[in-house]
């Protein structure tokens, strides 16, 4: 150790920094620039300045955060630093009482005195000095985004910006080393150099007191610099006013990970007011907060699908809780309802779990292949006339203009036959072996010989060929045969491709007879199984809506409400996917206890989402209208907490 006089002090500085070769940490309350530029190269340089009050900030010249940030170097706020010392690459460094200033440093400046230190041991314990008051400090260039100057309660507060931010971006706001506050920004009120008229008798008198330092600080166009002041400013004062709201989702600490407790917390203290707010863009910022589930534990099974909004961090669904709680896709005609689901799909590790798309219009099997998907298996069901109840029967007649209302004992017979025949279960259906050209043909030998229906079901086939096409009375058993064998495939994701079909009643009756078949078989085996049902108001309509019906004709409607109320028990969930939530069956969609919703417009569907939307969270209903393609919001069960989302879409 050695003693140096003033005189020596600035001539060590700039030796045992001319020599530096990996870093230079200094703290010093206050900097002057022609100081600092003696001493800097263009290395690693962390930096700690004062900013209890906004004096600070007029002392440290405002060209030192931009000469800083030139550099790669950074620039730590701390409103209760007085140390002064500077440590050379962990080999040398100079402590004392100088400021890095004029006064501090320069022959006609203050009495000052330091020590200049080579022990190793003694330089390791001061760089772990410096790294702990750094971490009480904040990041001036990436981290500091605000304070919070007002909590409401503990779930919502209010905060002061420091820089320009957009809502729903998500923050940071400390409890301890560790433990966090995780909020939401809602509403951003934006400040201009002329806000102090505009706004004066609105805010608290107690921050805007200063007139004349506010006004420094606002016509000074440097960021950096005011950014800084706003800091030292706040600090200087008690402010009661917002500028932006912060939903407080959850209280995270990670400690609790070691106590296998939950680590997410309901907030039941609201942050202090002061606390600054930091914005979260890596992954390290919040750990693995975005892997952890409703409950505030760790994921069961985490499939990444996108980015938390305006952020790098890669956000997460939980697949366990969508196979068990079931799941919502909601949004206008490209949103990004598909690539959404595409982008889980696509990133599906889990082997144990089979996916069931009803695909309405053949859009996954290509993409998903394109996108590197491998494990996956494609049933085409061809164009065919699929009734299979009586009712149905008789209701073809009647669109061809042969009602059969079974007065006559030749239309109880013909009616009773297909009764015999034609079952909702595939188990019984006689399409296993039999076509639908071959009972009807079956069903003119129970006529009268010279009777009129004898005819008319000649007609009929006839008439169905004409407008269906040749096959599509002879193809069902072909149907049955594949249905089964997907049934027994063991590809990780089977794609319904119904876009050949064209009588919409053949198709639902085709996915509710799956759907039938998959709760059987999950009953006895309880295998992770999901069906996927892509535009799910045409599989489970609310009644009322479209050429659907919404009752017991309907299998696909059957089936869909009772995977939603029992599938839960036998690992069988189910996935809705519509651009039309006020037409999907409204007992169907309370069910789904996950929710992702993309851009919506329309009365009806906002109505229907809405109950999605606690109070806190009104300021995200009303953007569902102008939400850009592939940003949405994600909520439930399946999620650690309510987010803004982004997916990357092509």
């Amino acid at each position: 150790m050695h003693i140096l006089k003033k005189e020596e002090i600035f001539p060590y500085l700039i030796e045992i920094t001319k020599n530096a070769k990996n870093y230079i940490l200094i703290s010093s309350p206050w900097i002057k620039l022609d100081i600092l530029k003696n001493i800097l190269k263009d290395i690693k340089v962390e930096v700690i300045i004062r900013s209890s009050q906004l004096e600070d900030l007029f002392i440290t010249d405002k060209d030192i955060f931009r000469y800083i940030k030139n550099i790669g170097g950074k620039v730590y706020l701390n409103p209760d630093i007085h140390a002064k010392f500077v440590i050379v690459d962990g080999k040398e460094a100079i402590i004392g009482s100088a400021n890095l200033t004029h006064a501090g440093l320069l022959e006609e400046g203050n009495i000052e005195t330091a020590v200049l230190v080579k022990n190793k041991k003694e330089i390791e314990k001061l760089e772990k000095y410096f790294n702990e008051i750094k971490e009480n400090s904040v990041n001036l260039f990436s981290d500091l985004a605000g304070i919070i100057v007002n909590s409401i309660n503990s779930r919502n507060s209010e905060g002061f910006i420091l820089e320009k931010i957009p809502e729903q971006t998500y923050v940071k706001i400390p409890i301890d080393k560790d433990a966090f506050y995780l909020g939401r920004i809602g509403t951003v009120k934006d400040l201009s150099s002329s806000f102090l008229s505009s706004f004066y008798t609105f805010l608290s008198k107690s921050l805007f007191a200063d007139k004349e330092k506010l006004k420094s600080i606002f016509s000074e166009k440097d960021e950096l610099w005011r950014k800084a002041a706003i800091f030292s400013y706040i600090n200087e004062k008690v402010p009661d006013i917002s500028l932006c709201s912060i939903e407080i989702l959850a209280e995270f600490n990670p400690e609790k990970i070691r106590e296998k407790e939950s680590i997410l917390k309901t907030p039941v203290i609201p942050p202090t007011s002061g606390s600054p707010f930091t914005l979260i863009k890596k992954e390290e910022d919040i750990k693995d907060l975005l892997k952890i589930n409703h409950a505030g534990y760790w994921m069961g099974k985490p499939v990444k699908f996108g980015k938390l909004f305006n952020t790098d961090l890669n956000a997460y669904l939980d697949l366990e809780k969508i196979y068990t709680m079931h799941m919502a896709v909601l949004g206008i005609t490209g949103s990004g309802k598909t690539t959404f689901l595409r982008r889980v799909f696509e990133n599906l590790e889990y082997k144990d779990i089979t996916v069931y798309i009803f695909d309405l219009y053949g859009e996954y099997f290509e993409s998903l292949k394109n996108a590197g998907v491998k494990d996956i298996k494609r049933y085409e069901i061809k164009n065919t006339i699929f009734p299979i109840t009586a009712e149905q029967i008789k209701d073809i007649f009647k669109s061809y203009g042969i009602p059969i209302q079974e007065r006559s004992l030749e239309e109880k017979r013909v009616i009773s036959f297909f009764r015999l025949f034609l079952k909702p279960d595939l188990s019984v259906l006689e399409y296993k072996e039999k076509t639908l050209e071959d009972l009807l043909l079956k069903a003119t030998e129970l006529t009268d010989i010279e009777s009129p229906l004898k005819g008319e079901i000649y007609e009929l086939i006839d008439m169905l060929k004409a407008d269906f096409g040749e096959n599509t009375l002879n193809n069902q058993p072909e149907i049955v045969s594949e249905i089964f064998s997907s049934l027994k495939e063991n590809s990780n994701i089977i794609v319904y491709d119904f876009k050949d079909i064209e009588d919409p009643k053949s198709r639902i009756n085709i996915a509710g007879l799956i759907m039938k078949e998959l709760f059987r078989i999950s009953k006895k085996d309880s295998k992770k199984r999901l069906v996927v049902l892509e535009e799910a108001q045409n599989f489970a309509p609310e009644k009322g809506f479209g050429e659907i019906e919404a009752g017991s004709e309907n299998l696909s409607y059957i089936m869909a409400r009772k995977i939603a109320t029992e599938g839960r028990k036998f690992n069988l969930g189910i996935i809705a996917v519509t651009q039309r939530p006020a037409n999907i069956s409204k007992y169907v969609l309370s069910q789904l206890n996950t929710q992702v919703i993309f851009k919506l417009s329309n009365k009806n569907d906002l109505e229907a989402v809405s109950p999605f939307f606690e109070v806190s969270k009104e300021d995200i209903f009303y953007l569902l209208p102008f939400l850009k393609p592939g940003t949405g919001y994600i909520t439930g069960l399946g999620v650690p907490f309510g987010m803004f989302i982004e997916i990357k879409l092509g």
